[in-house]
């Protein structure tokens, strides 16, 4: 047999087998990039590179970018306005309020319930005399035929929000309130002036019986 023959065909089935292991050898694993570093824009503008640890409330953690020293620095949420995420994502934080600025009394309640609200106070605190002393003056001075007019002008008048009285002016502002409490208070008042009517109107009758009375009395 010829050697040269021989010597080729082994070479072939090194190379083919060399070919196979290469084939069969896994893949190296890849190591991932490195995530960019996070971007905190501050109110006043300035920009700082970093990657962000904690955010609460009230301050915001974070890592700055080297070369600054690997530990953690603090920022007050109030001066922070943007974090833009390495992953694209981003987030606006809400400004704080003014210092020395009163809480919202109405945080945390729904619609109805700052209406509700608003007429629960309007029922407590709205007071509207001259409605009841108008009417009753009304009914007593005029008459109940002629004073009927006056409780049916008040009824229709709705209240004016300047004669509003709430335990917090400050809770007029909020729509959904000041709704609930105008139309309670539009109710207090045409209960207050057919109340005036009716008691006026009762001492127009006792009046008049009396004068029926003195006016029979003296015939005899």
């Amino acid at each position: 047999m010829n050697i040269n023959f021989l010597i080729n065909k082994n070479m072939q089935k090194l190379l083919l087998l060399l070919v196979l292991v290469g084939a069969l050898r896994p893949a190296r694993a890849q190591t991932p990039a490195a995530p960019g570093p996070d971007t905190i824009l501050r109110r006043d503008g300035q920009e700082i590179q970093g990657r962000v640890v904690v955010l609460t409330p009230t301050e915001l953690r974070y890592l700055p970018a080297a070369p600054a020293p690997p530990d953690t620095l603090a920022l007050p949420v109030a001066e922070v306005f943007l974090i833009r995420y390495a992953n694209g994502t981003r987030e606006v934080l809400p400004p704080a309020p003014a210092a020395g600025a009163p809480a919202d009394p109405l945080a945390g309640l729904g619609t109805r319930q700052r209406d509700s609200l608003g007429r629960r106070d309007a029922a407590t605190h709205y007071r509207t005399p001259g409605a009841f002393w108008g009417a009753a003056g009304a009914a007593f001075g005029a008459s109940p035929v002629y004073g009927i007019a006056v409780p049916i002008v008040l009824s229709a008048k709705p209240v004016k929000p300047v004669n509003f009285q709430a335990p917090d002016q400050t809770l007029l502002l909020d729509p959904s309130y000041q709704h609930g409490y105008q139309q309670q208070a539009n109710s207090t008042k045409r209960k207050q002036a057919w109340a005036g009517y009716a008691t006026g109107t009762g001492a127009w009758a006792v009046l008049f019986g009396a004068l029926l009375i003195a006016v029979a009395s003296s015939w005899h």
